[in-house]
């Protein structure tokens, strides 16, 4: 140090302050860098080291760098109507520089190097760094320790950020060089990329050929249907023709009412042939299968509702003088039925065959998407399977443990029978608006069978219409399906059933039969998923055939392949690191409220791990204890806020040294504080005792060395006189 004067007034007091000879001089005049200052109280020692602080700007430093409480000690010089500071200071920096610090009546504060122009606290503060401190409280200054994680974290995510940056744009160069290496994988790719469609393509066809295949057949079977309901209504309309010739029509109606009656008759005809249609579905589908029957004739009750349903007309149910309750034991009948074959359908599902069936059919479906993404090599590696085989095994398995498919059945018993309730009511409500017609139009009983004839006669007629445009276009589907020109070859069930068992003979898979409209809707998906496979590498394969042709366009690059992935690497885990370091200053966030034990993922529990033995090392892995002797510190646990030692000794942060916390503290701060200049400013270290005060000093010592230390001034309580000791 060169010099330093001041003259402090403090206006309340009327006291003018200047230095202590005493105090100044052995620090001007030595060519030490380190101070301890020792003297009774009210001396002064914390006015010399507030005066640096304040000539250095010291409270302008934000709080993580300086206590609060010191910054407000130091800024309260700058109230001039308590306080008149003026002061002249010259420190001799490390590289033979001088820093002069001034501050005269009539000028505001002065900062210089050399004598140069002056500068403002900002950029004196990018070289020169103050680390001013009070160690008293050590349970505060362990906390800072712990704390000053997140300064490490947050300059350690700095310097990767500014390292990652500095390789990217190197890589950024490998996009516009061309890269032999990239040329031969897009060659093979878009080799291997060819070969799959290929193959995709050859898989769509096989699908769509089976697909044609079951149409056909499904075609043929709705063709053989509707040929055999023209048969029967044909029959039917005879019959029905035949009665009513021998009806004879009323006579006096006007042509109102007539047409009045007529109408009401067709709507009770429509409503009794949906009726009938519905009834006989249900009792279709339980005669056809010998398990379903076997569940209704096995139990009283279910062949009581059964019979009900069987036996009854809808209209029967208005004929009946209780028609309302019989209204009601009917749908209660269809209800019982339905909610009982139901509950057979899902019972069936737990059965041993069903649960083979349906997990074997998964598992096929699964292997047929690994198999379609050719990516079931994967499968072969782990358990040494061939996909085909394996597929053909599971089939095997499916064949062995055949089961019905209910799905259909499920969806008449659940949509299609709830309208019956609705043609019941709706029935009677015509009924009895018919009824009043008759009573009123027509003269005896014959009048209104003739009118409910024509009226059947009517429906049936229109039905039989129905079938036979259905017939026709179906007919026309099949004969384009099968390429015949000639359509005498569909017009009897014999020539229809001839063609089914040609097309039957063409499916090789008997299997897809048994459920047509379910083996349909599956291949129809699998065809789905193979045009979407087949679009997206349709996409990658004009990708890869634009990056070939851009790649081929480039230049050569001034890096050789090695380098550039090990580059490629480095920036790799950079960006994993920088990555990390965010989530972690999260953590190190709640570290002072102890709240860690949500962080429950391996890497944050590393993490804990990790920064428990870092604030170990930033303590020198020390610790003091009662006896004074020295502890070897493994590692902080920070959930429990303990320090593990030597011979498993566990310590709790609260039962820490008071003089060691302090000298632990300020050794990490001092040997991890940046800048091109350091100064140095302790105040009050009388809570360390000389050996933990030394561990402090020997981290000066090192900036010392390092060729940036400035000052160290720290002072002691000494009611013996004024001492100065240099180091």
């Amino acid at each position: 140090m060169n010099n330093i004067d001041y003259t402090l007034e403090i206006l309340g007091e009327k006291k003018t302050y200047n230095p202590r000879e005493e105090f100044i001089q052995p620090i001007v005049n030595s060519k030490k860098r380190i101070f301890e200052i020792t003297a009774d109280n009210s001396y002064g020692k914390t006015f010399v080291l507030n005066l640096l602080a304040y000539a250095l700007e010291a409270d302008k430093l934000d709080d993580e760098r300086i206590l609060k409480s010191i910054k407000d000690a130091i800024s309260r010089y700058d109230d001039e109507a308590s306080y008149k500071l003026n002061y002249k200071i010259n420190l001799k920096l490390p590289d033979n520089k001088e820093l002069s610090l001034s501050k005269i009546k009539g000028r505001g504060k002065i900062i210089q190097i050399d004598q140069g122009a002056p500068i403002n606290y900002k950029i004196l503060h990018k070289d020169l760094t103050v680390i001013y401190d009070v160690p008293t409280n050590p349970s505060e200054r362990l906390n800072a320790v712990i704390k000053d994680l997140s300064v490490w974290n947050d300059k350690l995510r700095v310097k990767i950020i500014k390292i990652a940056k500095y390789f990217s744009d190197i890589s950024k160069e490998f996009d516009s060089v061309r890269n032999d290496d990239k040329i031969k994988k897009l060659e093979k790719d878009t080799e291997e990329i060819k070969e799959k469609i290929k193959n995709i393509e050859k898989r769509i066809k096989s699908k769509q050929s089976i697909l044609t295949e079951l149409e056909r057949y499904n075609n043929l079977n709705n063709l053989s249907l509707y040929c055999k309901k023209q048969l029967e209504l044909e029959s039917k309309i005879l019959k029905k023709q035949k009665a009513f010739k021998l009806l004879k029509k009323p006579s006096k109606i006007e042509k109102k009412d007539e047409l009045k009656i007529k109408e009401l008759n067709n709507e009770l005809a429509v409503l009794e042939k949906n009726f009938k249609e519905k009834i006989y579905k249900l009792i279709s589908e339980i005669n056809s299968d010998s398990e379903l029957e076997k569940l209704i004739v096995d139990n009283e009750i279910n062949v009581r509702h059964y019979d009900l349903i069987k036996e009854t007309e809808i209209n029967d149910i208005f004929q009946r003088v209780d028609y309302v309750e019989m209204q009601n034991k009917f749908s209660e009948s269809i209800e019982y039925i339905k909610d009982t074959i139901l509950r057979f359908i899902s019972e069936k599902k737990n059965d041993k065959a069903y649960i083979i069936h349906n997990s074997y059919k998964d598992l096929i479906d699964l292997l047929e998407k690994l198999m379609a993404n050719e990516i079931d090599h994967f499968l072969k590696n782990a358990t040494s399977v061939d996909s085909k085989k394996l597929k053909r095994s599971l089939e095997s398995i499916i064949n062995e443990h055949k089961v019905k498919n209910y799905e259909s059945l499920k969806s008449f018993l659940k949509l299609d029978l709830k309208p019956i309730k609705g043609y019941i009511s709706q029935f009677m409500r015509i009924k009895t608006q018919l009824n009043k017609e008759n009573k009123k139009k027509l003269v005896n009983d014959d009048d209104s069978t003739y009118y409910k004839s024509e009226a059947e006669l009517k429906e049936l007629k229109q039905t039989l219409k129905s079938v036979k445009n259905s017939f026709d276009l179906t007919c026309a589907t099949c004969a384009n399906d099968l390429q015949i020109s000639d359509l005498s070859r569909f017009d009897s069930l014999d020539k229809i059933s001839a063609l089914q068992y040609n097309a039957k003979t063409k499916i090789a898979n008997p299997q897809l039969m048994e459920n047509l409209g379910s083996s349909k809707t599956d291949i129809l998906k699998k065809l789905r998923d193979l045009h979407d496979r087949l679009n997206d590498l349709d996409s990658d394969y004009r990708l890869k055939e634009r990056s070939l042709g851009m790649e081929k366009a480039k230049k050569p690059s001034r890096y050789n392949d090695i380098q550039k992935n090990k580059i490629k690497n480095f920036l790799l885990m950079l960006t994993r690191i920088n990555a990390n370091l965010g989530p972690y200053g999260e953590l190190i966030s709640e570290i002072e409220t102890g709240n860690l034990s949500k962080f429950t993922a391996i890497e944050d529990v590393n993490f804990i791990e990790l920064a428990g033995k870092i604030i170990a090392h930033s303590m020198d892995n020390k610790l003091l204890r009662a006896d004074g002797r020295f502890v070897q510190l493994k590692f902080y646990d920070m959930i429990k806020q303990e320090f593990h030692c030597e011979k498993d000794i566990i310590i709790k942060k609260d039962d820490v040294s008071t003089g060691l916390a302090s000298a632990n503290y300020l050794k990490q701060r001092i040997e991890n504080v940046e800048g091109k200049y350091i100064v140095v400013l302790l105040d009050e270290i009388g809570n360390m005792a000389q050996g933990a005060l030394n561990t402090v000093i020997e981290s000066i010592k090192k900036l010392e060395n390092q060729n940036r230390l400035v000052l160290a001034v720290f002072t002691r309580p000494n009611s013996n006189g004024i001492k100065i000791i240099e180091y």
